[in-house]
């Protein structure tokens, strides 16, 4: 019989990230991953000799002495990934129809005020409160600061607030609500639901410094998994957990879709907490429980076009577009007949050149009634009617994005395109949704999950605890590993790297 400390399901960021964490603090550690690659939403793909990133775009605050640097410090990969930073001036640039001009996000707390004070010359005070109260907050999680004075994740002071209603107070300029809100689709932002936090760990954690991983985001999940490895613990992939059981109201052991039988004295599920208590077995089941999770709204879907581009033919941009077809950056204003109401596009970095690109990666919200026709086919295996839907979609798409870019089409060799079908196969997400549970600042507790479940012995890790995106995860997974280690002694083991 296998016997382990811990069992981790789920090779996603938040299991390896957890995997890492314990196996590094001496325990034995098994990391199963039904798919034949790890990474999840991390995972980067090639189609026609082009690079692709599933879900990990760009990332922030890997700057000497900053949050994600420390945290990637210890895990010992922070030298080992290869990296590059974005424009200075131009991080990103938000654009809408009808407006000639693209507004840019800049790094660093000065530079992000005089670059946006140049298109609203009289609201330089209001953007220097704005990333003063983005400080504040950022700063009020010591899993941010590395403060572990105190900690109460249950702090209903930070979760109360709306992001939406916030920014109408910072200017009365609505065209800079907009544009500070521009960044909305790195966290499926909602007007009437989307706290204030959300939009102020996202916003506050790139502006400090922004990145992209040069050759594809898996480089993060292989450099982790070697970690986990040379602290001797295990990563088994093609292992799917088809049961979570146990006795005496306790999750002993998962049981793998061979039959077979794993034990640990706990068990870690990276998956979606609704997906995971699907699988807990009736005898050690809290219903009440699941069903208040099950219950819980999700954020929206996306649909990805993948674009393979003739070679040295359209250029690699060091920055990130957010367009918007309307003046309005949030998801309310989702409509099936007006899409794509706005799109994220960007190009991956490679090492072949810093001139041009091979690939152009673009990116719109999508709703899952729209493809749940086909919810009860897998991968590749949907039929005509999806292939069509998908392509429709996608000449919409990139309709939309010749707008700015009118000659893009005749760069472009081929595309593929992704759905939240795809997300879901590929991530177990209920419905594809990009970010996990949706966070209401007016029931603010109800949506956020701790990492005890009430299952005894089973925990939870990644996106759908309290924040999403890579610095959310690792953050989530610190406090999944603080319940077994203790949250001083791995603050302090962190701050000493």
């Amino acid at each position: 019989m296998s016997k382990y400390d811990v069992i981790i399901i789920g090779g996603g960021l938040g299991g390896l990230l957890c995997a890492n964490i314990l196996s590094r603090e001496g325990m034995s550690v098994c990391l199963v991953e039904k798919n034949t690659k790890l990474g999840g939403c991390i995972q980067s793909f090639a189609k026609n000799k082009t690079l692709f990133n599933t879900g990990l775009n760009y990332t922030e605050s890997l700057g000497e002495g900053e949050v994600l640097n420390q945290y990637f410090k210890y895990f010992g990969v922070m030298d080992k990934l290869k990296i590059k930073q974005l424009d200075k001036d131009a991080y990103n640039k938000v654009s809408f129809d009808n407006d000639p001009l693209e507004y840019p996000f800049a790094q660093g707390h000065e530079n992000f005020v005089d670059q946006l004070v140049k298109y609203f010359p009289n609201s330089r005070e209001n953007l220097q409160n704005y990333i003063q109260s983005l400080a504040k907050i950022c700063n009020s999680f010591p899993l941010y600061t590395f403060d572990n004075s105190k900690i109460n994740i249950s702090n209903e002071n930070l979760y109360g607030d709306s992001a939406y209603e916030y920014l109408k107070t910072i200017d009365k300029d609505y065209k800079l609500q907009q544009v500070l809100a521009g960044m909305n689709s790195l966290y499926g932002g909602v007007a009437d639901k989307t706290p204030l936090y959300v939009h102020a760990i996202i916003n506050y954690s790139f502006i400090k410094s922004t990145w992209r991983f040069v050759d594809g985001s898996s480089q993060l999940s292989g450099k982790l998994s070697d970690e986990i490895k040379s602290n001797g613990g295990e990563v088994h992939l093609s292992t799917k957990v088809t049961s979570i059981g146990g006795s005496d109201k306790k999750a002993q052991f998962i049981e793998l879709e061979n039959g077979e039988k794993l034990y640990a004295d706990k068990i870690i599920s990276s998956m979606h907490p609704s997906t995971t208590l699907k699988i807990v077995a009736p005898e050690i089941q809290k219903k009440h429980y699941a069903s208040r999770i099950h219950s819980l709204e999700n954020t929206i879907g996306m649909f990805t076009v993948y674009l393979v581009m003739k070679k040295d033919s359209f250029p690699y941009l060091n920055y990130n577009i957010h367009h918007y077809n309307s003046d309005n950056a949030w998801t309310s204003n989702y409509n099936e007949k007006t899409w794509p109401e706005h799109y994220y596009m960007y190009t991956p970095a490679t090492s072949k050149s810093d001139k041009f690109t091979d690939g152009v990666i673009a990116m719109s919200y999508m709703n899952y009634n729209e493809v749940k026709q086909w919810e009860n086919t897998f991968v590749e295996n949907r039929g005509e009617d999806y292939l069509s839907f998908k392509q429709h979609k996608a000449e919409q798409l990139i309709k939309s994005i010749e707008k700015k870019f009118p000659d893009i089409r005749k760069h472009i060799e081929c595309y593929y395109t992704s759905t939240p079908l795809t997300y879901r196969d590929y991530t177990g997400t209920p419905e594809g949704t990009s970010y996990g549970i949706l966070k209401n600042y007016n029931d603010p507790l109800s949506t956020i999950i701790t990492p005890r479940s009430r299952i005894k012995n089973l925990y939870f890790t990644g996106q759908n605890l309290n924040m999403h995106g890579i610095l959310g995860v690792t953050i989530s997974s610190v406090l999944t590993c603080s319940e077994f280690l203790g949250l001083d002694y791995l603050v302090n083991k962190i701050k000493k790297k």
